[in-house]
């Protein structure tokens, strides 16, 4: 008989405080940062206004609190995109996981999750 549980996470996501925002680095087009919903080592999940960013594949993201970079250029794998909900513009949830951070990078992932989500506060 088939489990019902969800699938239990590597790393447990922690909701992240407010304005902790993550920026996509996609080519030459500045894109605007996305708002972080929760964040663990293994990834992240973000919601965001507008049509569905076209993001496909690996990618690279930095995370900020308020306009102070933190993590840069984190390699990411795109996981999913929805559609939430409409009010005058669609409001959207995405999810991305990391891959292969540098031990750099990994630190301040760690320091992000540290001093910017909310079980830590």
């Amino acid at each position: 008989m088939a489990s019902c549980q969800p699938p239990i996470r590597k790393h447990p996501r922690l909701k992240a405080l407010p304005r902790a925002m993550v920026l996509f680095k996609n080519g030459p087009e500045p894109q605007l940062p996305c708002h972080l919903i929760d964040i663990s080592e293994g990834g992240l999940s973000y919601r965001y206004l507008g049509k569905m960013i076209k993001n496909k594949g690996v990618l690279s993201v930095s995370l900020y609190h308020e306009e102070d970079l933190i993590v840069d250029n984190l390699q990411a794998k795109y996981i999913s995109d929805i559609h939430l909900y409409d009010y005058d513009v669609p409001i959207r949830r995405g999810s991305l996981c990391f891959e292969a951070p540098s031990v750099e990078q990994q630190n301040k992932l760690s320091t992000f999750i540290e001093t910017f989500t909310e079980s830590y506060q």
